[in-house]
């Protein structure tokens, strides 16, 4: 096996610059990405998976298992490398072009913004979970539990709702505390109906109110019982949720002390 390869950090800056000013957009609508070859480098004690691609299935219903395979490829790395963009850059850019432009195929489009490349070959605005492969490997790595017989089984319910995963927890600060995460999706799975109907405006409910929480508790040391003991008291509350505007119902926040 090869060590894996990672973009040198100020190219992955020149990239990305260039695709702000539109200049490089064209470059994304081919089949292949080229590369300065002498801008690469390669990982200490990192090695590159072999087929990785041919596991990977554009269709986003298959976003589940795709997730499961780029975790396990990669999942020796430490959470600081996780979180370099240079290194999902690398793989969305070159390992993995062909999967990302084939799962985010806008970029084909004569209206393609720089923005949508940014967030889905870089790392936008709206963090890691927009990078095609990033949001894979992260929404995994925080919903592993080792508990259970299937230690998957919670990040399928996150990878029912796209929303849910990558707009609603996302957003938030919940979905890097794998405790929390754990807690909320052990709920919503012994808790099907929840997520009937109006799920996306519940999920967001339950993201805000853990993010208000998070202002009067360290929730970063709170474990699973905690969240899901939160949850389970305000299952009406979670329940009577079915239009957008009632999550700005501040009556909904009044128990937060």
């Amino acid at each position: 096996m090869q060590l894996q390869k990672t973009f040198k950090e100020s190219y992955m800056k020149t990239l990305r610059d260039s695709v702000r000013s539109e200049v490089a957009i064209p470059l994304y609508k081919a089949n292949t990405f080229e590369v300065d070859a002498t801008q690469v480098k390669r990982l200490a004690n990192v090695y590159a998976p072999e087929g990785l691609a041919q596991k990977l299935s554009e269709v986003w219903e298959d976003d589940f298992q795709s997730a499961i395979a780029i975790y396990e490829a990669y999942q020796s790395i430490s959470p600081l490398l996780a979180s370099n963009e240079a290194f999902w850059a690398y793989l969305t850019h070159v390992d993995l072009f062909a999967y990302t432009q084939k799962r985010w195929p806008k970029v084909k489009d004569n209206d393609c913004t720089a923005d949508y490349i940014i967030d889905h070959w870089f790392v936008g605005s709206n963090g890691l979970l927009r990078n095609a492969v990033a949001s894979m490997w992260w929404s995994v790595y925080n919903t592993i539990d080792e508990e259970r017989e299937n230690k998957y089984e919670l990040t399928e319910v996150l990878f029912k709702n796209y929303t849910l995963r990558v707009i609603t927890f996302g957003s938030y600060q919940l979905i890097r505390h794998r405790e929390a995460m754990i807690g909320v999706l052990s709920f919503l799975k012994d808790n099907p109906e929840v997520m009937t109907n109006a799920f996306e405006y519940r999920g967001r409910f339950i993201s805000k109110y853990f993010n208000r929480l998070g202002a009067v508790k360290q929730l970063a040391y709170l474990k699973r019982d905690f969240f899901y003991d939160v949850c389970a008291e305000m299952k009406d509350k979670i329940m009577s949720i079915t239009k957008l505007e009632q999550i700005s119902d501040e009556s909904l926040y009044n128990d937060i002390v």
